[in-house]
């Protein structure tokens, strides 16, 4: 049952680099710092007390579809149970409520859980010690509006005070095509070359962005978010924005919480950056 208990002060924000599915399996160095800090800021989750009375999620697999046109979200009303975890339907609703009278369009859709979720809470929430709160899940906004993003975390921020936990999963650099670039390259010397040029995109960008999160202040933080558009490394970092926009969405919810840069250790590799941010 969702805790009753009403928290007497703002619940953090969190944002986590989720990756794909082989983050489960693989078992390189990199991979097990990865795993490693997600775990470690799962336990940092379960040691909030009173404990949550739901974790309220962005995914940078969970956009509103492009057919609803700007403006509009969705918000499951039902989940598959692809992924053991506790379901709530009247939180769900409670937070769909939440969002429309705040003057945003919230569509309600059928839905499971995707892997932005379930692939980083099996590490921090792993079976021996299961999830012992509900997931409600959100969608971002489809397209390149980066401020839409910014009040959507706005208008979910006052939820914290109500006992839901903000956690955004997306990626701080996230860039296949880069990726691609590498392998693609026709000799040893010319992927050697271009695995050096997109990891220096991926750090410079990866730079950018903790300089902007740490930002003191809402405002600050907003403007320097909204700026990395301009970068040239942006584009190259995010050919696709929606693992992006997950961060942005934090940042909002965030209000003028302080921003904590980094959680764990710090891994950045060509076309991909792992980085947790704590608001709080």
């Amino acid at each position: 049952m969702p805790s009753a208990v009403v928290p007497n002060r703002p619940l953090p924000v969190y944002f986590i680099g989720h990756a794909g599915v082989g983050l489960l399996f693989s078992e390189s160095p990199q991979n097990r710092i990865v795993q490693d800090n997600l775990r470690a800021v799962g336990e940092e989750i379960r040691a909030i007390s009173p404990r949550p009375k739901a974790i309220l999620t962005f995914s940078g697999h969970f956009e509103a579809g492009e057919i609803h046109g700007p403006g509009v979200i969705e918000a499951p009303f039902v989940y598959e149970y692809d992924w053991p975890h506790e379901d709530a339907p009247e939180l769900a609703t409670e937070v769909w409520r939440h969002i429309t009278k705040s003057g945003i369009k919230a569509k309600r859709v059928e839905r499971g859980v995707d892997h932005g979720v379930w692939v980083p809470f099996k590490l921090m929430f792993p079976p021996e010690n299961p999830l012992d709160v509900p997931v409600v899940q959100v969608s971002t906004f489809y397209g390149y509006d980066l401020e839409s993003q910014i009040r959507l975390g706005e208008a979910v921020t006052s939820l914290r005070n109500e006992g839901y936990l903000i956690v955004a999963s997306g990626m701080a650099v996230h860039s296949f095509p880069s990726i691609a670039e590498i392998r693609g390259a026709p000799s040893d010397e010319a992927r050697e070359l271009a695995r050096q040029k997109v990891l220096k995109e991926s750090r410079d960008f990866d730079t950018h962005l903790r300089a902007a999160v740490a930002k003191r202040g809402a405002a600050e933080r907003r403007k320097a978010l909204v700026q990395l558009q301009s970068l040239p490394e942006f584009r190259r970092s995010h050919p696709t924005v929606e693992h992006f926009t997950p961060l942005l969405v934090a940042a909002g919810a965030a209000g003028d919480a302080e921003g904590v840069v980094p959680l764990g250790v710090d891994v950045v590799e060509p076309g991909m950056s792992y980085l947790n941010v704590r608001f709080a």
